[in-house]
């Protein structure tokens, strides 16, 4: 019996095959500090340049320094969660999270990151998560994710996608609120009526 390939199927790839993981850096906080160090909370904030604490470059956590492009994955904690590094300051990554750096041209960054956001993929790296305390992905879980990789200009139209997909939950987030404050208004006109 012959194997057909489905043309629908994707080419799949082990993470470990298009990126390097590692895991970031233990650093004490320094108040004069000159580069920032990123923990999951600062992913979360809307300007993590601001919310970070600051560490003092040397030339032993100079490696350590983040590149745009970088993926940032939270792998301790229950937040899991990818984020693209893109910001235009000097940063670490705390021991907290993993640093995702691609060593393929073949995948986007941002595509990637999607792609480990997913609710199914979450899932299936919490389910090889361990510790009861403060769970933990193992950086093998990550580094053995087989990952679908579609061409460039697919992965390009996913990503918009889903720039669009955010940027409707943001507008419907900011209609029902201007709702309920002019039908907040609209009752308390007829209360002082």
């Amino acid at each position: 019996m012959k194997y057909c390939r489905n043309e629908n199927t994707k080419p799949k790839k082990i993470l470990s095959e298009i990126a390097e993981v590692v895991s970031g850096v233990y650093l004490q906080a320094e108040p004069y500090g000159d580069i920032s160090y990123l923990q999951i909370k600062d992913l979360l904030s809307e300007s993590p340049e601001k919310t970070a604490s600051k560490v003092a470059l040397s030339p032993k956590n100079e490696r350590y320094l983040l590149a745009k492009g970088d993926l940032l994955f939270a792998g301790k904690g229950t937040t899991y969660l990818c984020k693209v590094f893109d910001l235009d300051i000097p940063a670490i990554a705390s021991t907290t999270l993993y640093i995702i750096r691609l060593t393929s041209k073949d995948i986007l960054p941002d595509y990637l990151c999607w792609y480990l956001n997913q609710p199914s993929v979450m899932a299936l790296m919490k389910a090889q998560q361990v510790g009861t305390g403060t769970p933990l992905i193992h950086k093998q879980v990550i580094e053995n994710l087989e990952i679908p990789v579609p061409d460039l200009e697919t992965q390009r139209r996913i990503v918009e996608l889903a720039k669009l997909q955010i940027r409707e939950i943001e507008l419907y987030q900011a209609i029902a609120e201007k709702r309920t404050s002019i039908t907040n208004q609209l009752l308390m006109n007829k209360l002082n009526k």
